[in-house]
């Protein structure tokens, strides 16, 4: 199994850049090439496009921690194992600290799923305020 890692830098309240992240059918509007995003219940599907569908399952929403975690169970991607999490932290000054830790398996799926979490990243780096 892989683990895939992206941290940065946000320039925004760790309280600001967590409830983003925590409205989990929001996802959208912080990465750009995610169309239509519906949630029912602990489960979420995001549009793809030409690619298809993501259908994730929201395992935690963690207020205390900051800590967002699920798991793709349907993609692209050919996945036999996905989970992530999503944490802000603060950084010892006005912003906040992301990270994103991704546990994919098989280690195939690695190269294309390290290029959508790095253009993610970059849509959520301009879209985090």
């Amino acid at each position: 199994m892989a683990t895939i890692q992206r941290e940065f830098e946000i320039d925004t309240t760790p309280d600001a850049a967590w409830a983003a992240i925590r409205d989990v059918g929001r996802i959208n509007q912080l990465v750009a090439f995610l169309g239509d995003v519906s949630v029912d219940g602990d489960h979420r599907t995001c549009d793809l496009g030409d690619q298809g569908k993501l259908k994730e399952l929201i395992v935690s929403v963690d207020d205390t921690r900051k800590r967002l975690a699920y798991s793709i169970l349907d993609s692209p991607f050919n996945l036999e194992h996905h989970h992530a999490t999503m944490q802000i932290v603060a950084n010892g000054g006005t912003g906040a600290h992301f990270i994103w830790t991704t546990d994919v398996k098989p280690d195939e799926a690695v190269p294309a799923l390290s290029e959508a979490i790095d253009h993610a990243v970059d849509s959520l780096k301009l879209n985090f305020r």
